[in-house]
């Protein structure tokens, strides 16, 4: 009995250590990983050269259990008299963290398309006659096939991808129109220059240059907001340029919940910038911020794809 009860320790997937008097009688190979030592060097010797924590130590001697933070992982620990017990939850806690930054991501992702529904919506309500109750029912369609879209494309509901070939300049309008309401009440308008065609999902590029745009709308100081696209070696990159203080770090704006110096004033969630990185990753890209001598510019990248015809101007690279 004793030696089956040693085996199931050993294949065990928790991890066992078994100690008395202050010192370790045993443990099993995923508790010898976990603690991070060598079993041999360990075995007869006092248990803190085993456990090298404070709280480990302290739960072997009072009993109970907890989850703890030790070598870089997150630990289940359950101490008995005499038996520790280990599982190793450092995965399960990624997961968790990465599913609560989904959620957040998605709230943020389809917030925008909501509430621009909500303002086409109070100005039908308003009286919109004419042309113009025709144009915001089409405003109101597309962005509710952009909501279907975007359920579809939830993890739940994958279906394959609905990457496709297609020019810059299909976003134009659709964008102008929705972003309307901002411009007018900053007085500013968009300079578009941009040629190029990509292969990307039409829907992410669409949110992720309206994040950028609605960012710049926000945070700029000038009238003139810039959206230009080239190419180069490694494929298209495609700003937004808004002028402005040239700010000093970019990266950190990237991770969600995190804002930029001049943001105190300006409404937001942080999830902006984190999203649009996260929708470019998703079509093999990636999103960047760069100082310009009056200003600012945010970009992303689109990647090279054999057989697509890019470039409608010459080669170049961001300036």
């Amino acid at each position: 009995m004793d030696t089956l009860l040693k085996d199931a320790w050993e294949a065990a997937r928790e991890g066992v250590m078994v100690f008395a008097e202050d010192r370790v009688l045993y443990l099993n190979p995923v508790a010898a990983e976990l603690l991070g030592v060598e079993r041999d060097r360990v075995l007869g010797r006092p248990l803190l050269l085993a456990l090298r924590d404070h709280k480990l130590e302290a739960l072997c001697r009072i009993g109970g259990e907890n989850i703890i933070e030790t070598r870089n992982r997150t630990v289940w620990v359950k101490a008995v008299p005499g038996i520790l017990l280990l599982w190793d939850q450092t995965e399960e806690k990624n997961r968790v963290e990465a599913l609560e930054e989904s959620s957040r991501m998605l709230a943020h992702e389809f917030r925008t398309p909501v509430a621009g529904m909500l303002s086409l919506l109070e100005a039908l309500q308003g009286g919109l006659k004419g042309p113009d109750a025709q144009e915001a029912l089409q405003m109101l369609y597309q962005e509710t096939q952009r909501l279907r879209r975007l359920v579809e494309d939830l993890p739940l509901t994958r279906r394959p991808s609905q990457e496709r070939t297609f020019a810059l300049e299909e976003l134009q309008g659709r964008l102008e129109r929705f972003l309307a309401p901002q411009l007018a009440e900053k007085s500013a308008w968009i300079q578009w220059q941009t040629p190029h065609t990509i292969r990307a999902n039409p829907d992410a590029v669409y949110q992720a240059l309206l994040n950028l745009l609605d960012n710049a709308l926000k945070y700029g100081t000038g009238a003139e907001i810039v959206v230009v696209s080239g190419q180069n070696a490694d494929g298209v990159w495609l700003e937004v340029r808004n002028q402005g203080q040239p700010l000093e770090e970019f990266e950190k704006l990237f991770q969600a919940g995190q804002r930029g110096v001049h943001a105190a004033n300006v409404r937001g969630t942080g999830l902006g910038l984190a999203l649009v990185r996260r929708l470019a990753a998703g079509w093999g890209g990636t999103a960047y911020g760069r100082a310009l001598e009056n200003g600012n510019a945010f970009g992303l990248t689109f990647p090279l794809h054999t057989g697509t015809a890019y470039n409608r101007l010459t080669t170049q690279t961001p300036v």
